[in-house]
């Protein structure tokens, strides 16, 4: 139980995002970004499209639209955190009597999160010149001044 615990603070506290991208033409690729329970689905889609413009790069391209995408966030509660409880207490003795008190604290019951948050884009991609190329995102624009360390990272975070 207790590794449990530990991979999903693990998930938790990264906020890792897996990232995949997969020809489907010559200058069309679809691409994936599956992010963990901490992320939203926001996150995941800039994420997607931060692949969608470094990939777009890599592939020797200059610019990207996409044409089509897909959502899916199956994000559940797995279960919960034991529940733990401490008691302090104090007593007094007064004459013949005993008076005292006591305090309960309770912690734990905390949601366990599963699953991931999805999205999935279809880009295409055109060099300078290409018809269309003049309604595309340039690619480097959208990835700022730092687009080529961008595009040498593998996974990128939400």
């Amino acid at each position: 139980m207790k590794n449990v615990f530990l991979f999903a603070a693990i998930g938790l506290l990264t906020g890792c995002v897996q990232t995949s991208s997969m020809p489907l033409a010559a200058n069309v690729y679809q691409v994936t970004a599956s992010a963990a329970p901490a992320c939203n689905q926001a996150s995941a889609r800039q994420v997607a499209i931060k692949l969608a413009a470094a990939e777009t790069i890599r592939q020797g391209y200059d610019s990207f639209i996409i044409t089509g995408g897909q959502a899916n966030n199956d994000v559940r509660v797995l279960g919960t955190t034991p529940v733990t409880s401490n008691t302090f207490g104090s007593a007094y003795l007064s004459g013949n009597s005993v008076y005292g008190s006591s305090t309960t604290t309770y912690s734990g019951g905390y949601p366990i999160f599963a699953g991931s948050i999805d999205q999935s884009l279809i880009v295409r991609m055109f060099r300078e010149g290409d018809a269309g190329a003049e309604q595309a995102v340039s690619a480097k624009q959208f990835l700022g001044p730092e687009w080529q360390k961008i595009i040498q990272q593998e996974n990128f975070l939400c």
